[in-house]
């Protein structure tokens, strides 16, 4: 079949149904049909930001975590001991969500919780494998 006879069947039916609808009738249907179409378009996909290895998150964890238990110890200012927290605790987090782990370090307050969750954290992260005590 040629293209010519479809195009004027195409035509004469987008007369017919403007002549029936009105011009009302026919920007309702106009704007369905676009919004139907806007779904059926395909959506860009957000870039999957790739994760680090787990050795340089491994090698991140061991440093901040030699940091934090030192300031632990006293003689550090509040700023500095609290930078160093969040910076262990987001390292912590990282190998978390690289090894399947389930964690709450970035919901808790900072306190006596998050201290106990992050000690947990640990411990998992040690039992599969994880080492946090190297230094190398």
């Amino acid at each position: 079949m040629d293209a010519q006879p479809l195009g004027g069947v195409a035509l004469l039916a987008a007369v017919v149904t403007a002549s029936v609808l009105g011009p009302q009738r026919l920007r309702e249907l106009r704007r369905r049909l676009a919004g139907r179409l806007d779904r059926l378009r395909p959506r860009p996909v957000a870039p999957v930001r790739p994760r680090r290895p787990i050795e340089l998150i491994a090698r991140d964890a061991q440093r901040l975590g030699l940091g934090f238990r030192h300031d632990q110890e006293g003689g550090v200012s509040f700023a500095k001991f609290e930078g160093r927290r969040r910076a262990y605790d987001l390292v912590l987090a990282e190998a978390c969500a690289s090894l399947s782990v389930d964690h709450l370090l970035g919901v808790l307050p900072p306190g006596v919780e998050l201290d106990t969750e992050r000690q947990r954290v640990e411990h998992v992260l040690e039992q599969v494998g994880f080492r946090l005590d190297d230094a190398a």
